[in-house]
């Protein structure tokens, strides 16, 4: 059975609830506006982690593409450890929106590499340069620094 997703869906900027508690707003799922063939650039920073750390970025609002690399899809996992440092990557969407979060992935406890993302206490701090999002991210622990993962999207 299929549902209808929600008229917002991939539209606006979600932050976790769990954060609320602390008094600050920690975004679970960012929403940035973008124009027809915007082109972008990803930069990986830093991490702080044992688990794999990465990003999903998408265009989950209308029809539209990503293109990496000469690879076209709507969305893509991209993993600190996998990719360059920094990479361009075009977007192509009907309604101007590109989605964006963190991702992380560890072995569970029956041995298995599971992905995570939005989860309780999950997320990304923003700063913002102009054109450039700066996201410091967390990986679901109460209390922990969001040094898991330092990413940048610049707007080109």
């Amino acid at each position: 059975m299929n549902k209808k997703l929600p008229d917002w869906f991939g539209k606006k900027r979600l932050y976790n609830e769990y954060f609320e508690e602390l008094n600050e707003k920690v975004i679970l799922w960012d929403v940035l506006p973008i124009q027809s063939k915007q082109r972008i650039i990803v930069r990986f920073l830093s991490t702080n982690s044992d688990n794999h750390q990465g990003i999903r970025i998408a265009i989950d609002a209308g029809k539209g593409s990503l293109t990496i690399n000469g690879v076209s899809a709507k969305e893509f996992n991209l993993w600190e450890n996998e990719c360059p440092k920094e990479f361009e990557v075009e977007c192509e969407s009907d309604e101007g929106y590109l989605s964006i979060y963190n991702i992380f992935e560890k072995i569970d406890w029956t041995g298995v590499m599971q992905e995570y993302s939005q989860m309780p206490y999950m997320g990304m701090r923003l700063t913002q340069s102009g054109n450039v999002y700066r996201y410091s991210c967390n990986n679901a622990e109460r209390g922990s620094e969001f040094d898991k993962l330092v990413f940048e999207i610049e707007l080109l």
